[in-house]
């Protein structure tokens, strides 16, 4: 997308104010989740639809981050590479402390929507 549509990709600014406002919603276990967590929010490569675009990463846990998914308005837990891809496009629209719940013992997630698939 190219913004022609309005649709713009999330930049890190809009990202951390996202992140500030979903805190607010957060109970205890999610924040300290999310300071045990946290990294400063940075660009990652992700393919979406064939495509090359990028994410905003806001917490990593091992080989899994969260991330911000501009097109969805919303985070995913995914998958990352050794070299920084983000290496599933999630289709969840998920407020910030929802995600954490994965990271959570006891909570997880219950649901991951995966991309729609295209019409041929």
């Amino acid at each position: 997308m190219d913004g022609s549509d309005g649709w713009q990709p999330a930049t890190i600014a809009k990202v951390k104010e996202i992140v500030a406002r979903d805190l607010k919603a957060c109970d205890r276990e999610q924040l300290a989740a999310l300071d045990k967590y946290r990294v400063a929010p940075f660009s990652a490569p992700i393919v979406r639809y064939r495509k090359r675009r990028s994410v905003v990463v806001v917490a990593r846990n091992g080989d899994q981050v969260i991330d911000y998914e501009d097109i969805e308005d919303g985070f995913n837990v995914s998958p990352v590479s050794p070299d920084g891809w983000v290496l599933e496009h999630w289709c969840n629209q998920d407020k910030l402390g929802f995600a954490l719940n994965a990271w959570i013992e006891g909570r997880g997630l219950w649901v991951r929507c995966g991309p729609a698939i295209p019409f041929v």
